[in-house]
């Protein structure tokens, strides 16, 4: 191991100061701010054939970010002050996925408390547990017709704090929403919207399965799979491209964030430590995805099949 195993844990407090937090709205915004100036660009500059697929895939980046975002608020770390955390996570985040800090804290809290995952119990893992190669095309495909997405919506309202709040987060959202649409229909780009929705609705699903397996699925030494009961929860720390399209430093120390999920996100770097344990760490994903797709059987036999 290098530098980083044995290192002193931080204070919270030193990685989440008002300046932290500044620089965390700052780059919400900054993120939002981008995609706007994608939308405004691209669709006078490139081919149609080409804006759309490019316009998904920068979508999927700012849903990637949103969703990063709402976990540090989740887990309180987006500003110092609690009291403005949940109200900016909801403002500035959940207003464009549909979940609130508090919806999204009561699903991804007991994912800490459990030792294993894909498991009942798990909200956050558990409707992403397959068996075998059969059951993840499936999945894949629910993911790419909406299906998931419409599963995961339920799951974060039905977990909602309070009916008033339910009500008072989707009738704000559905206010801004309706802004933006006006807006959008006047200057004639529609477009904007469709593509942002229809990505979040079918790829993002897709987008998020792999990175849960990416993070918790487990490589057993035989060269099988684990994913019910899987104990692993994997750092990958794969480079510039992969922390733009997969995991920015708010989520790719993963290892890391399970042994201290109190702490924010810059904390996690100097906590990191390398290993040779490819369930612990892993330099490249494509691998790891490879490798876990492999390692499920083609079709569970009724051998597999626990008694």
């Amino acid at each position: 191991m290098s530098a980083g195993s044995g290192a002193a844990i931080p204070a919270r407090a030193e990685f989440l100061t008002r300046a932290h937090g500044s620089a965390n709205v700052a780059h919400v915004l900054a993120t939002h701010a981008l995609l706007v100036a994608w939308f405004a660009y691209a669709f006078e500059l490139l081919p149609f054939v080409l804006y759309v697929p490019l316009s998904a895939a920068a979508c999927l980046v700012h849903q990637r970010a949103m969703s990063e975002w709402v976990h540090e608020g989740g887990h309180f770390n987006l500003v110092a002050e609690r009291r403005w955390n949940d109200r900016l996570t909801d403002l500035l985040v959940g207003t464009w996925i549909g979940v609130t800090a508090d919806a999204y804290r009561s699903t991804h809290f007991p994912h800490h408390a459990r030792r294993t995952f894909f498991v009942a119990g798990d909200p956050d893992t558990d409707f992403l547990d397959v068996s075998d190669r059969r059951e993840l095309h499936g999945a894949i495909l629910r993911d790419l017709v909406g299906v998931t997405a419409v599963r995961g919506f339920l799951r974060f309202g039905a977990n909602e704090a309070t009916a008033r709040a339910r009500i008072a987060f989707f009738a704000r959202t559905a206010l801004i929403h309706l802004a933006v649409l006006a807006g959008l229909f006047a200057a004639g780009r529609l477009d904007a919207y469709v593509v942002y929705y229809g990505a979040l609705l079918t790829l993002y699903p897709l987008h998020n399965r792999l990175r849960v397996y990416g993070q918790h699925a487990t490589l057993e030494p035989d060269g099988h799979t684990t994913v019910a009961a899987s104990r692993t929860s994997r750092t990958i720390d794969a480079g510039f491209l992969d922390r733009v399209f997969w995991t920015s430093p708010r989520l790719l120390y993963h290892q890391e964030h399970h042994l201290h999920p109190y702490l924010p996100y810059r904390a996690l770097s100097g906590l990191c430590a390398r290993s040779d344990d490819v369930n612990r760490y892993a330099r490249r994903r494509g691998p790891i995805l490879r490798d876990l797709y492999r390692g499920l059987p083609r079709v569970r036999t009724a051998a597999d099949r626990p008694s």
